[in-house]
């Protein structure tokens, strides 16, 4: 018995070893929730394409610096030019209810009042959402993330957030996003990921709750939104 115990005491330090060596990084920027809604965001932009020679520097400046909603909602050319995601995977996730679900696909839609939230018992640590790319896709370089359900500041305060993530690049650890307790945009450079080649099989990258910051009337834990910047595209 003191054999087994002995032994397996020995693996959880190992595995824990090899959790601390993994790089871990921080968000290379970090952007704030615009205070004006969608559709008055919408409105600024209609404004900037028609009449921007007219605008002020400081009109100009406050379309700008709305960049949760220029991601999301501009339609401006990007990534997802040629960037392809073919499924979003989870290990779980929250029943809806009523007519709000909580589905994984949520935390890819371009719609910040959409949410993944993981399914089980207490905060979820261990569960995971993964992303599918085809072997074609072009290459990820940065990984961005709407933390919390970023929605309202209510409901980000009321559930919990992720506090790091560990990120697994084709089924192998990768690294450790450390996540800023903010109602923000979080930006990670990740590196070049992907093989970007037509032969090349689908790949992966999993993102597993290692910690989290509880909220303050719910345990679980909620992304809104998950998604890439890269190359390969212009």
């Amino acid at each position: 018995m003191k054999i087994i115990i002995t032994m397996m005491m020995l693996t959880c330090t190992i595995g824990a070893a090899a959790q601390d060596e993994l790089r871990h990084i921080k968000p290379e920027a970090i952007h704030q929730m615009p205070k004006i809604s969608v559709e008055e965001y919408k409105k600024s932009i209609e404004v900037l394409e028609n009449e921007e020679d007219n605008l002020s520097f400081e009109e100009m400046k406050r379309v700008g610096d709305l960049t949760v909603y220029t991601d999301l909602y501009s339609g401006f050319c990007s990534w997802y030019c040629g960037g392809e995601i073919l499924k979003v995977n989870a290990s779980s996730y929250l029943k809806p209810q009523g007519s709000f679900n909580y589905k994984p696909g949520n935390a890819h839609d371009f719609n910040h009042g959409s949410v993944w939230a993981e399914g089980v018992a207490g905060p979820g640590i261990g569960e995971w959402l993964e992303y599918v790319f085809p072997g074609r896709c072009p290459r990820i370089t940065t990984v961005n993330i709407l933390n919390g359900h970023v929605k309202t500041e209510k409901a980000w305060r009321e559930n919990a957030r992720v506090k790091s993530l560990k990120m697994y690049y084709m089924n192998k650890p990768y690294a450790i996003l450390d996540l800023d307790d903010s109602r923000t945009l979080q930006c990670f450079d990740v590196g070049v990921l992907g093989p970007h080649d037509e032969a090349a099989p689908n790949w992966t990258l999993r993102f597993e709750i290692l910690e989290v910051y509880p909220g303050e009337k719910y345990q679980d834990t909620i992304i809104s939104e998950l998604y890439f910047d890269g190359i390969d595209v212009h």
